[in-house]
């Protein structure tokens, strides 16, 4: 499947990224040790060119591909990372130009992001210079993460290919959301790092995404858009379907003076900026941990309505505190219909615990067939949306009584996937400060499987009417 490009919109062809074969470092560093370069040479899939005028040699990196100019590689180059001083950066557009590379980045500074007329009248003349024949990610930027061809800016990225695309100003937020994704399980399809956005700006790249077949959810961290371009903008929204969760960056007084030194962005009203996100379907957060933790949701179990929910609980108090927080935030914990909650109570015979919407297990959970028959039962409920699960880390270290704890835990992963079963939200709470060492290795099983872990309930309860309300906008539709 190819993506197509609405010729209608004033939007930049891009979709030629899903087919770079080639890549040229410009301005290999012996003093950074060939960072660039080293990153790129250890995961892209293709073949990588260094570009440098004096150097003849670098260690344990082909002699034969080292060029003094990219105009000199014999074959094509259609991507090329330029890291040499702002004072070189037009010759080497020049030199792009003519060896017909198809995408650069321009990781280097002081372009409008100075704040200066000589950096505004330099990244002007960059454009001109491009020619609209080469097509520029940054000044200021760190460019393409494609993990689908190994397209890599930093090393131990992670190498499994996934749904989702990420727009960002901010390389170092970049950074922080990969090398997060490891831990939460999440996988992306594109990340792009765009910095000053002097040629391919945040429309451009949330259209490619939006019309990428390899990405089905988008997110994004904007600082602002440039004037004259929410024409285009509002009508790429007008059309897609796909989740965008967005974190606006400088809704502050304080903020808005700090993304302009930043990337020279224009933040704008923060209030008009709700207002457009509420009025297109956009998931609005407000971190960068809501962000990958919203991903991570859809990820698992698409997006969904979570109105009414079930809560299980170890601890009776502990759901209370749940039911409170799920109030707080707009959803409701109902009783269950009559048949459900009279199956239920066939399956509880410990005292002490409850049986009512919250549940309350206590001990009763080391009855672990009893819990997957009870998780399999309220799931079933038509008036139950999703279940939120309080499973404490020190229950499971398991007690002597437990003569097989691999099979023991083996039922509860299985009861944990029920969710996939009935295409309703399942969500773990294993507390933070209640995980013990020797429980990686089932928490990593949960990852696996797609069953979202969180530590605390603050990270996700307050994201789930954010996917609700989406998903009943894009019904209406």
């Amino acid at each position: 499947m190819e993506q197509v490009v609405d010729s209608d919109l004033n939007v930049k062809d891009i979709s030629f990224i899903n087919n770079i074969k080639s890549i040229a470092v410009i301005g290999p560093s012996k003093k950074r040790d060939y960072f660039f370069l080293r990153n790129h040479q250890y995961s892209f899939k293709g073949k990588v060119y260094a570009i440098h005028p004096k150097l003849e040699e670098i260690p344990n990196f082909p002699k034969e591909d080292i060029y003094s100019s990219i105009l000199n590689v014999p074959g094509d180059v259609d991507f090329a990372f330029i890291a040499v001083p702002a004072k070189l950066v037009l010759d080497v557009m020049d030199e792009c130009v003519k060896k017909g590379v198809k995408l650069v980045t321009v990781f280097t500074s002081e372009f409008s992001d100075a704040g200066t007329e000589e950096g505004l009248a330099l990244e002007k003349e960059l454009l001109r210079r491009a020619q609209n024949k080469v097509r520029i990610l940054g000044p200021n930027g760190l460019g393409l993460y494609y993990p689908k061809i190994g397209m890599a800016w930093r090393l131990n990225f992670p190498t499994l290919t996934g749904n989702i695309g990420f727009i960002a100003q901010s390389g170092g937020i970049c950074n922080i959301a990969i090398y997060s994704s490891i831990e939460l399980g999440i996988k992306f399809s594109k990340v792009f790092s765009f910095g000053n956005g002097a040629d391919l700006d945040f429309i451009d790249l949330l259209y490619y995404l939006i019309t990428d077949p390899e990405t089905e959810i988008i997110l994004c961290y904007l600082e602002g858009i440039k004037q004259g371009r929410i024409h285009e903008l509002r009508s790429i929204l007008k059309k897609n379907k796909k989740p965008i969760v967005v974190l606006k960056g400088g809704k502050s007084e304080t903020g808005a003076r700090a993304a302009k030194t930043h990337t020279a962005s224009i933040s704008g009203d923060n209030k008009i900026w709700k207002n457009f996100f509420r009025q297109y379907n956009m998931i609005e957060v407000d971190s960068l941990e809501q962000l990958l933790h919203t991903a991570r949701l859809i990820e698992c179990y698409g997006v969904f309505a979570a109105k009414n929910l079930a809560v299980l609980s170890i601890s009776g108090g502990y759901g209370v505190v749940l039911v409170d927080i799920i109030e707080h935030h707009g959803m409701k914990v109902p009783p269950f219909s009559s048949e459900t909650q009279q199956e239920i109570n066939k399956r509880f015979f410990m005292p002490g615990t409850s049986s009512n919407n919250p549940l309350d297990f206590a001990a009763q959970f080391f009855a672990i067939n009893q819990v997957q028959e009870i998780i399999d039962i309220l799931l079933l409920d038509l008036n139950i949306d999703g279940l939120i699960l309080d499973l404490p880390g020190f229950y499971l270290t398991l007690p002597p009584r437990i003569q097989d704890p691999s099979a023991f835990l083996n039922v509860v992963l299985e009861s944990l996937e029920l969710g996939h079963k009935h295409k309703k939200p399942l969500i773990v709470i294993t507390q933070h400060l209640t995980r013990p060492k020797n429980i990686d290795e089932f928490l990593i099983n949960l990852k696996e499987k797609n069953i979202p872990v969180f530590g605390d309930p603050l990270e996700f309860l307050p994201l789930l009417p954010k996917i609700s309300n989406f998903k009943s906008n894009i019904d209406k539709i």
